[in-house]
């Protein structure tokens, strides 16, 4: 998925048509893949002609750009493109996250998908169409892209029905999500409309207290809810928050870094151009001169 150097932790499975190995009869998968993003990272527009691509957000969040629509995914959560979309991560940067994603074929385009008779391929592909952008999935959707990984990777291939089966599964847990969730009801209702109340304002200096006495719930207690939903300290999701309001600003016509690091609430040009290294992978000036 992503391009170019980055700081990450990567395994890739990639079925190709002239590959004589034990899957090579299994076209449905085009590939599968987990990435760890320690940093912000490239990944550009991009598409995938008669091919869904499914991403199951690990870690962390992931903020997606389909033609003019942004799509958040937060921990827990699968976000998916249909086939043929461009697609990226907001401003061509994903975010520090884990994640799994896997590049299937559109059973519509397929006859005997996964070894679907016709009536059951066109039920799939009808409620794959009919499929919500971003979907809450449980712990079983990372354990069956584990075991498809570990069933990919070993060096005795496993029969066909088992890689089959795991695929299957993902497939039915996207159509029929059940509502397992580290954080439940109307407290991860609270965690996410703070979230955007968080993202609202990048500039501002949040403290933990007050963000905790919002949520209802003690600094200790808001600190591992934060995290379990986020993958990362509030402190981090606000740097990287700020980073992308300023990717945001310094491509504005007569911007300069000195003043995007006031207007996001840093004391010195030198600190903000620190973090904004840390989180983009350039400095604020060399980000300036490619954009």
């Amino acid at each position: 998925m992503a391009k170019g150097k980055v700081h990450t932790d990567r395994w890739v499975y990639n079925w190709n048509a002239d590959d004589k190995g034990a899957y090579s009869s299994l076209p449905e998968l085009v590939t599968l893949g987990y990435d760890r993003f320690h940093e912000a990272s490239p990944l550009t527009d991009h598409n995938h002609e008669r091919c869904y691509e499914f991403v199951f957000v690990e870690k962390g969040k992931v903020t997606w750009e389909v033609d003019a629509d942004i799509f958040p995914s937060y921990t827990g959560q699968c976000f998916h493109t249909r086939p043929g979309e461009w697609h990226r991560a907001r401003l061509n940067y994903i975010e520090p996250c884990s994640i799994w994603w896997a590049i299937i074929v559109d059973p519509a385009e397929q006859p005997g998908w996964l070894s679907f008779d016709d009536e059951e391929r066109g039920q799939l592909a009808a409620s794959l169409r009919q499929l919500p952008r971003i979907v809450g999935v449980d712990s079983r959707m990372r354990d069956q892209f584990e075991a498809l990984r570990k069933l990919l990777s070993d060096n005795k291939p496993a029969p066909l029905f088992r890689v089959r089966h795991h695929l299957t599964d993902i497939m039915l847990q996207l159509i029929y999500p059940q509502a397992e969730r580290q954080i439940q009801g109307e407290l991860r209702d609270t965690m996410l409309a703070l979230t955007r109340r968080i993202e609202a304002e990048p500039e501002r200096r949040w403290a933990n207290k007050e963000l905790a006495d919002i949520a209802g719930v003690s600094e200790s207690h808001f600190y591992r809810l934060f995290h379990a939903l986020h993958g990362q300290s509030p402190a981090g999701y606000i740097d990287r928050l700020r980073m992308n309001r300023a990717c945001e600003l310094l491509r504005e016509p007569g911007s300069n870094v000195t003043d995007v690091a006031m207007d996001l609430g840093y004391k010195t040009s030198q600190h903000f151009a620190t973090v904004f290294k840390k989180y983009i992978g350039v400095s604020p000036s060399q980000w300036k001169k490619t954009t």
